[in-house]
């Protein structure tokens, strides 16, 4: 499987840099499918100030948490408001799923800070920092009952840029050149966009990759 490395949004459109290196028309007639958010993956450093996290103290007085030390070394607590999961480890790092947004991320954080100092008492805690490590988004191409995305003619133009295995699973997935994101693409026009580290690599990244993609609806 081929590495690839975040490359930012620039100026410059990817699409266009993209295109005319592949001999694509850079112009598409369908503008491009509506995007959304449909996952975050992000990570908080909190401060405690005892030093080290007591997991096993607070999965025993701390409500809809889990922690089993021999299958991982992190205590897994959900909360609702904002809907997320976090995995808080003894080192104070938080990894959190289920956001839709930074301000989300960053919510949640400060919550589950303010949960253990209300369960943990006498000990502080803060949120020294919050960042994104991954953005997951989706998007339906709108195909007519006769359409299809060729994944086998997108395979065989794209080359060394994709990644397909029918055999084993039904995506292909497609890392551009010069793209802040990856897409998983399926025969019925179902994509999904990941990779991303700020919120308009999703919106932006889609748009500018939708030329190509869309060179490759097929009819039946």
């Amino acid at each position: 499987m081929r590495k690839r490395k975040y490359t930012p949004l620039s100026a410059a459109s990817c699409s266009t840099q993209y295109s005319m290196s592949h001999n694509f028309n850079s112009d598409s007639a369908i503008p491009a499918p509506i995007s959304n958010i449909h996952n975050l993956v992000g990570t908080t450093v909190l401060f405690c100030s005892v030093g080290d996290v007591d997991l096993n103290y607070v999965a025993s007085v701390m409500p809809n948490s889990y922690y089993d030390r021999r299958r991982f070394a992190a205590i897994t607590i959900r909360i609702s408001e904002p809907t997320c999961t976090a995995l808080l480890f003894t080192s104070g790092k938080l990894v959190l799923t289920g956001a839709k947004s930074w301000c989300q991320c960053l919510l949640a954080s400060l919550h589950i800070a303010k949960l253990l100092m209300q369960f943990c008492d006498g000990v502080v805690f803060k949120v020294m920092s919050t960042s994104i490590q991954n953005i997951v988004g989706n998007a339906v191409i709108p195909l007519r009952s006769n359409q299809y995305l060729d994944l086998q003619a997108m395979y065989d133009s794209l080359g060394s840029e994709c990644t397909w295995q029918p055999n084993m699973f039904p995506g292909l997935v497609f890392r551009a050149d010069n793209s802040p994101v990856v897409l998983l693409c399926f025969n019925s026009g179902k994509i999904v966009i990941t990779g991303g580290k700020v919120e308009q690599d999703i919106a932006k990244g889609w748009e500018n990759l939708w030329p190509i993609v869309s060179k490759f609806i097929n009819e039946k």
